[in-house]
């Protein structure tokens, strides 16, 4: 009887330890496979990689970018045939700012490290035909298309219009070509990149800035009115009038920001305006006497005119209509030297002294016109006053005009700079205080006090046939008491006698000579200690007596 062996649970669990160590060693031999598949591919470029038919692959970073540069060394440099419009010309890679970045290209064809067996595939079982990456010099390519576009494009016309000889003529606008730099310069790296020895750069149609529209607007908002009628320059004291044959060759219509704009040559109008000669001088601050009160006059700033101001107002008016095309000029104020704040700061407020002088009944109008010239005179602290440069010549009676003045600045404080008395007394002025001008004699008086002084004159008529006078007052601030006395005549000297046997001989009693001393002494208001005291003394000339003789 044959016998049959069973296995037991112990030989399965021997057949499952056999297998599981199989897959161990088939496992531990595609681990070691795969690192070292790794390894040998790790930091180097596919093998069959080629970049513009220059063979890389296999090679790691270092090496294979030195067998780039050296396989691309020459064809890198070929220059390409570019084509703009009817314009070929030649480029050199350099001068449009194209190379191979061969280190970037290398690290194209590497790509990252990977352990995908795909990555590690590719590398042995041979790399693609790759383009290489290029390095673009924005500036030099910039620059080079702009030299192509000098030569091949044909910028547009902007529509213009000329005003000279008052002739008004019009360009049209015209388009324009040009290179469009965007699509040009891709085209250019799309060449270099693939290798290409030829490249065909677009052109773009340009629109002129400047169109027929906004030539039709021109024509009619400005060439037409600037030529149609004269323009007239208002200043403050005079106005100056152009005709368009005068001005039309310093127009010019220009482009400003996209549109025609009217422009004038300020430098040539001023020569025709002579800003400088329109310019109004600052009257100063003044005072007269409104009603029995002084009263400031404001003072007037002068106007000064440049260029600038003249072309803005010609600008102006030079494209309006009928009225508007007389237009003021805007100038710069320039400042009175004693301003209205100045006079009202004087003090000027109250009358301190005044003197009356009698006047023949024979005194016309030229002796009237003079005391109006001299009612005003202001004396600011410090000044002087000169009566011929304020009043000048008085035909008759100037001596009493003069005398009623310089006694009123006597009583108002004022400091006798020159006075000159008559060489004979007359007896119905009083003695000593007499004061005579002519054309070689002035009469002076200096302000040294701190307020201002204003004089103010009047002319009283007397009854007809009848003297009047003449009244000068001074106004001020009364700081000073002024007292004025005059001694008893002096030093007589006797007059003399001459006959006359002259048929005209009109007998005249003369008189005798003598000298008088007025003495002013001044003190402050409410304290009678003498501030100053002066003594005038004045001599006068006997003055001969006449008598008359029959003829012999």
């Amino acid at each position: 009887m044959r016998s049959t062996r069973r296995r037991g649970i112990g030989h399965e669990a021997e057949g499952g330890l056999a297998v599981i160590l199989v897959l161990l060693v088939v496992l531990a031999l595609v681990l070691g496979g795969w690192v070292a598949a790794y390894a040998g591919a790790n930091g180097k470029v596919p093998r069959g990689t080629s970049v513009a038919g220059v063979d890389i692959g296999g090679r790691d970073r270092l090496a294979a970018a030195a067998a780039l540069a050296h396989g691309l060394r020459l064809q890198g440099q070929e220059p390409i045939t570019v084509t703009v419009g009817a314009v070929t010309t030649q480029v050199a890679p350099a001068d449009a700012g194209l190379s191979v970045d061969y280190a970037g290209t290398v690290a194209k064809a590497l790509g990252p490290r990977s352990w995908d067996p795909r990555r590690l595939w590719s590398y042995y079982a041979g790399g693609d035909e790759l383009t290489p990456v290029v390095h673009v010099d924005q500036g030099r390519l910039e620059a080079l298309l702009n030299v192509l576009d000098e030569k091949a494009g044909q910028p547009a016309r902007d529509a213009g219009i000329s005003l000279a000889g008052g002739q008004i003529a019009l360009t049209e606008p015209q388009n324009g070509v040009q290179v469009d730099h965007a699509r040009a310069a891709q085209a250019l790296v799309d060449a270099y990149t693939a290798g290409h020895t030829s490249a065909v750069l677009p052109l773009l149609i340009s629109q002129p800035d400047v169109d027929q529209a906004d030539l039709e607007t021109a024509l009619t908002t400005i060439a037409n009115p600037a030529v149609a009628a004269p323009v007239t320059l208002a200043f403050a004291g005079s106005q100056v009038t152009l005709q368009p044959r005068q001005y039309a060759d310093l127009l010019s219509i220009v482009d400003k920001d996209g549109a025609l704009a009217l422009d004038v040559d300020s430098a040539g109008l001023a020569a025709l305006v002579d800003p400088a000669a329109q310019d109004t001088q600052p009257v100063d601050a003044s005072m007269v006497l409104q009603g029995a009160a002084p009263a400031v006059v404001p003072a007037v700033a002068g106007q000064s005119y440049d260029e600038p101001g003249v072309a803005a107002a010609f600008l102006q008016a030079v494209t309006a209509d009928g009225a508007a095309r007389t237009v003021p000029v805007t100038g710069s104020p320039t400042k009175a030297s004693f301003t209205t704040r100045d006079a009202k700061h004087l003090g000027v407020t109250e009358p301190v002294a005044t003197f009356t002088v009698p006047v023949p009944s024979t005194v016309g109008p030229t002796f009237a016109d003079a005391v109006s010239r001299l009612s005003g005179a202001l004396l600011r602290p410090g000044d002087t006053f000169s009566f011929n440069a304020r009043v000048g010549a008085v035909a008759g009676s100037g001596t009493r005009l003069a005398t009623a003045a310089w006694n009123a600045g006597l009583l108002a404080g004022l400091t006798s700079v020159a006075r000159t008395a008559s060489p004979s007394y007359a007896d119905d002025l009083p003695a000593g205080r007499d004061a005579m001008v002519d054309a070689a004699t002035d009469l002076q008086m200096r302000n040294d006090t701190p307020h201002g002084v204003l004089l103010s004159a009047r002319l009283v008529p007397g009854a007809p046939g009848s003297p009047g006078s003449v009244v000068v007052d001074a106004w001020s601030t009364k700081t000073y008491d002024v007292s004025v006395t005059a001694s008893a005549p002096y030093a007589a000297t006797p007059r003399t006698t001459v006959p006359s046997a002259d048929p005209a001989c009109v007998p005249a009693p003369g008189a005798d000579g003598f000298s008088v001393d007025l003495v002013r002494t001044v003190t402050q208001v409410g304290n009678p200690a003498a501030v100053s005291s002066d003594t005038v003394t004045t001599t006068y000339q006997p003055t001969p007596a006449v008598v008359c003789q029959p003829a012999q």
